[in-house]
């Protein structure tokens, strides 16, 4: 039997929580693939087998939200039009100096330095900061997540320049608490 019409479906922000929450919580599950008309779907839980290189014409590969045990990735097919990769961050040097206090990216996103494109950064660096003070924003599929001073002190670097993608762990800032101190 042959089939004449062509099947498609939508695959919504909502169906790729639940997807990342089944794989998440399966016991004999560590990794999914899955191709729904124009659009992959790669996840895997740490330390299974890296996930498989697609022979795909498509360069853009797009992070998605994911449940903190997942990683995620979709990559376009062939047949979808080509869009520029975004914009990838050089990875953040591995040491923190001592005393100091990286701020980490809670899962794979976008940094944004600014609240809104028309309105100031909410840091910058030399910045005296309260804890608890907005940093900057990490936004996944038009979700915007607030990262907060996990306490005060001075904003001694930061490290992705806005509008770029980052990873998940991945050092956004360097703030160094003792400034606080001396500062009182």
């Amino acid at each position: 039997m042959k089939l004449t019409e062509e099947w498609t479906m939508n695959l919504q922000h909502a169906d790729v929580r639940r997807i990342l929450e089944l794989l998440d919580t399966a016991e004999h599950l560590d990794s999914l693939d899955l191709r729904i008309g124009d659009v992959v779907l790669q996840a895997r839980k740490p330390g299974a087998a890296p996930l498989s290189v697609l022979p795909i014409e498509a360069p853009a590969a797009t992070p998605l939200a994911a449940t903190p045990a997942v990683e995620t990735r979709v990559v376009a097919s062939a047949s979808a039009p080509a869009a520029a990769p975004p914009a990838v961050s050089m990875p953040a040097p591995a040491e923190v100096p001592d005393g100091m206090i990286a701020i980490r990216a809670p899962m794979p996103g976008t940094f944004f330095r600014t609240p809104a494109p028309d309105q100031p950064s909410f840091v910058e660096e030399g910045q005296q900061v309260d804890v608890s003070a907005t940093l900057c924003l990490v936004e996944v599929m038009k979700m915007f997540n607030s990262i907060a001073a996990p306490a005060a002190g001075r904003i001694h670097s930061i490290l992705v320049a806005h509008g770029h993608a980052v990873e998940q762990d991945q050092i956004l800032m360097i703030v160094d608490p003792t400034e606080a101190e001396d500062a009182a």
